[in-house]
Parts: C-alpha cells; structure tokens; sequence
C-alpha cells in the first residue's frame, strides 16, 4: 500500500509503506517526518499484520490520530482511499500499482547559460546593495598609419574626359596646390602641416597616458578590506512579532535573533561571538511583561537548520503587497522578517491569510518556542486558557477510557501536565488546576501499577518457560508506553532477549 500527501508542500507525492512498519512523526528518525503544528515527536504507526490486512496505530500522541474523521482508539484499520489526518497533514491511501512507463524521450535540455550571468542575477538579488565594480579597460595610446590628407579635397563635378592635367595640378601636401604657387610656397606649406599633425599625435599619446596611469593607480590602491572582492554573504537575522488590540487589553509579543560580534575575553563565563536571541512580552491589563536575553548563543546547527526549513517553505519569495487580509472584531498583526546570504523577507499579516506564513511561524514555534520553553509565554492570557481547558478536557476523556484502551493512559497524562503547565502562569490559581493535578497523581499511578503488575508477569512466564506469553506480555506494555520514554526502551530490549531464547528453544 502507499500513501499520498493532499496537502502541504509534497502534496501530490506518494510514498510505499513497509510491511513492518512505518513510523510517522515530528522527529527526523520517524519514516515519515512531519515537522509541523499537531504531530507529536512519535505519533502513529502503520503497519500489516499477518492477515496482510493494513493497521495504524496512534502512540499517545497529543493531539490524537483520525481515520475518515473518526479518532483511532488503540488501531484502526486502513483500507484504499481511507484519509488519515495526523496534525495540520491529511494522508489518502492507495493501491500499490506497478511503476509507471518512462516518459519518452525529450529534447536536450539547452547549455546551461554563462556561470557568470548566474552570478550577477544572485547579486542583484541581494538585499545588501552595494555599487557595481567596474573593469578599466587600457587606452590604446599606439597610432596606426597617419594619413596624408585628413581633410579629403573636394571633388571637381564629372566632366567630359580632358587632357591630362598638369603636374601643377595635381593636390599634393595637406592642401591642393594652386596654379599660380611657386615651388617654395608650396614646400613651406607641406611642413606646417606636418608639424601641426605631428604636435596633435603628441598630445593624444599624452593624454592617454595620463588617463591610463591614472586608472592604474587606482586599482592597485594598498590591500585592505574593502579592497578585496568577496560574494555578499550577509549573517542570519530573524524578526517575529505578534500584536493584537482589544479595547483596553494590548498584547505583544517579540522574538529576534541576530549576529552579535563579543570582544575575546579571559572571563570563561563569559560567551563569544554568535547568534542570541532575544524574547519581549507585554500585557499591561494582565500585569506580564517579561524580557530576556540569552546568555548563551544559539548552536550553528540549529541556525543552519532554521535557515534550511524557511528556504524550504518558499517564504523568501513571497511578496508583501500580494498578501490581504482584515480584522474583523479586534486590530491583531504578525509580522516576520528573515534575511541571510543574499535574501531578505519581511511579511505582516493579519488573521490567517498565508499558508507559507503560517508554516514558517510554525517553525519559530518548534524551534525556538517550543525548544526554550517560551511557548506558553508566547501567548496571551485568553489564549492561555482556552489552550488549558482544551487539554484538561482531553486528559479526562482519555482517562475515562483506559479499562478498554490501556493505551490511552501515556495520552491523559501528557495532556494533564499541560494543562498544569497553563494554569500554573495565574495566581490566584483557577478552580481547574486543582481537577488537573489530582487527576495526573492518579493517572501516574496508575501507569506505574500497570508497569509493575507487566513486570511480574514477564518474570513469571519467562520462569516457566513460556516465552511466547512472556514476549506477548512485553507486546501489550509497549502498546501503553510512549515509544520515546526510557520505560518503553527498557521493555523492549528484555523483550529481544525473550525471543532469543524462544527462538533457541524453538530449534
């Protein structure tokens, strides 16, 4: 079977699922990595069973798993043309159908253009504007052949064939010789006009010279900085910012990252040279404002990262005076400014009217947000909670339902520590978080009862020998655990040595 991507940025795409298993995800280990708002970092996972029948199994992730808009409790089972939505991302599946022909033969594609031509359209596309160098050329100051007659004597009209003029006649010299000249006239006037030739060549070959050693001059000027010719590689900058107006209640939010250049220093506390980023809030009617600017730079990993996953949204083309949009009951903005190498964006919208916008700010969010713990405070109060209660809401329903779907308990608890995470920002306290911390004392205990009550059994069967109850046993506790806690790796390894044992005793 495969899947197609409907959405998103492979949306068309399709991709073969192995029998084994497909893991699906936020993180890059998954087989199909969703880097995007809703996916949690191991979320769902295909696979077939020994019937060949296709399954999906959610992995408690945060914000559940649908097929055909019903929410996957424990498995569900896919069939062709089902639609599976994990997160922002919906999935069809498809037949698995043999390659398709190769497409004829097409033309040559034409010689890629001068390398040179390449490299003048990226600089022009630079933000970092600087004057075109321009090549001297040298001035040629050797003469060719000077002619004897600059100025061409006029032509007499055509006449009836004559006899053959006179040697007096004849133009002779720079100027034509009058009849009536003698012989030295003549002979007086040919070397003023020589000498006059002569003194213009002279001052043309000086001229030249001049302008050429000027020119020279110029370009061989002592080596420095701004001397050397380099490609505009301007530093990462990142700018993003959220306002919103609501009658009296103001909120904003802004984050910045930015090359800082630090002086070398013997102090080893103190960090070099590199990106910081820097976090403002304020909401005034709430009473929170909050500043900080870290101390410690950002790994070059995660910039080279950041500048990866922007390129790849095709945010750096987009074009501010192209996007719309309007507020409707309140005055709300986010804006967001990315520049490095020789690109440049800065794009402000209102509501949701860019899907690139909005993958890039769900970027931010995973990264950096997300990353350093700034999410929550990224928020506005009315958001806070609604965000809280959504949560409590989900930790109680699957709570509710772990008797018939032990899988569900992972879910309750990371879904009840979100919610105290919220509630935790108020003081006094809302009626709520009382509800959300007593109910993850209860769900954490009961994970661990579950945990232990798993462990006894895997004893006992390996005990007395029965190998496959205990490698069954070991099955049905990784379908409770989240496949990235250390309870799930522990598990599983006791659960590779079971069925090397079973596999010898099978021989």
């Amino acid at each position: 079977m495969k899947i197609m991507y409907l959405n998103g940025a492979l949306t068309g795409q399709t991709m073969e699922l192995a029998p084994s298993g497909t893991t699906i995800g936020r993180e890059s280990d998954n087989a199909i990595q969703l880097p995007m708002g809703g996916v949690s970092r191991y979320h769902a996972k295909i696979e077939c069973d020994a019937a060949g029948n296709w399954l999906i199994r959610d992995l408690g992730s945060t914000n559940g798993t649908l097929v055909d808009d019903v929410p996957v409790a424990g498995t569900a089972r896919l069939a062709a043309g089902s639609v599976i939505t994990i997160g922002e991302q919906l999935l069809r599946c498809v037949d698995s159908a043999p390659a398709a022909a190769p497409n004829p033969a097409v033309p040559p594609a034409r010689q890629d253009p001068d390398p040179s031509a390449q490299q003048l359209t990226r600089t022009q596309q630079a933000f970092f504007f600087r004057p075109q160098n321009t090549t001297s050329t040298r001035i040629n100051t050797d003469t060719g052949p000077v002619p004897q007659q600059p100025f061409a004597p006029a032509q007499a009209p055509s006449a009836p064939a004559a006899a053959p003029a006179s040697p007096a006649e004849v133009p002779h010299g720079l100027f034509k010789k009058k009849q009536s000249d003698s012989p030295q006239t003549n002979h007086a006037r040919k070397l003023l006009g020589n000498a006059v030739f002569a003194l213009v060549v002279i001052l043309a070959a000086c001229a030249g010279l001049w302008i050429f050693l000027k020119l020279n001059e110029t370009q061989q000027t002592p080596a420095g900085p701004s001397n050397v010719k380099k490609k505009v590689e301007n530093p990462f900058v990142l700018y993003y910012e959220k306002e919103s107006v609501s009658g009296t209640a103001v909120f904003r939010f802004v984050l910045q990252v930015e090359y800082v250049r630090k002086e070398a220093s013997s102090d080893a506390s103190q960090s070099g040279s590199g990106y910081y980023m820097e976090v403002t809030l304020d909401e005034p009617q709430n009473k929170r404002h909050y500043y900080e600017l870290f101390k410690e730079p950002l790994p070059a990993d995660l910039i080279e990262k950041l500048k990866r996953e922007i390129l790849e949204t095709g945010f750096m083309d987009l074009q501010q005076e192209k996007i719309a949009g309007t507020s409707q009951d309140n005055r709300q903005h986010r804006r967001i400014m990315a520049g490095f190498d020789n690109r440049f964006c800065d794009v402000k919208v209102t509501n949701d009217v860019s899907e690139t916008f909005n993958r890039v700010e769900s970027i931010i969010s995973e990264d950096l947000l997300d990353e350093y713990d700034l999410g929550v405070i990224s928020q506005n109060v009315d958001r806070i909670l609604e965000d809280a209660r959504s949560f409590l809401f989900v930790a109680e329903e699957a709570f509710r339902n772990i008797d018939t779907t032990p899988s569900n308990l992972p879910k309750a608890i990371s879904n009840y520590k979100l919610a105290l995470r919220r509630y935790q920002l108020f003081e006094p306290k809302p009626a709520e978080w009382k509800t959300a911390r007593d109910g993850l004392e209860k769900a954490e205990a009961k994970l661990e009862s579950i945990h232990q009550e798993g462990l006894k059994n895997v004893r006992l069967f390996y005990e007395l020998r029965e190998y496959d109850k205990a490698v069954a046993e070991c099955n049905r506790l990784l379908e409770i655990f989240p496949p990235d806690s250390k309870t799930y790796q522990a598990i599983r390894e006791n659960k590779i040595k079971i069925e090397k044992k079973l596999s010898l005793g099978n021989k």
